[in-house]
């Protein structure tokens, strides 16, 4: 008997969870995250930093995402293949402490 552990990032829609849709702005350094409750949308807002990037920026969104429903089945919708990228590979990483100090608040 083999011991396989568990997968949370799938490539394909999880049922019965949330979904929640995630975009940034380049020029504004804003991130946002919407998401459907009932018969409403919702959203939240994310305030970037002056050093933030588009990339950084979704970034945060999704991780704001992440925490806000850390036990909860989520879907994360991102146009960001940055972003897509990083989740894929982020549960079997070993990190570093990267050298822009905004991405290491992301991740540590």
């Amino acid at each position: 008997q083999e011991w396989e552990p568990q997968q949370w990032v799938q490539k394909r829609p999880l049922q019965q969870a949330h979904t929640v849709f995630t975009d940034a702005g380049r020029k504004s350094k804003k991130a946002e995250c919407v998401w459907n409750k009932g018969q409403n949308w919702r959203e939240h807002l994310l305030q970037g930093q002056e050093e933030d990037s588009l990339q950084t920026s979704e970034l945060k969104a999704v991780v704001w995402a992440l925490s806000r429903w850390h036990d909860e089945r989520l879907n994360v919708v991102s146009d960001s293949l940055y972003v897509v990228g990083v989740v894929q590979r982020v549960e079997d990483a070993v990190i570093r402490l990267p050298r822009r100090e905004i991405l290491g608040k992301l991740f540590f």
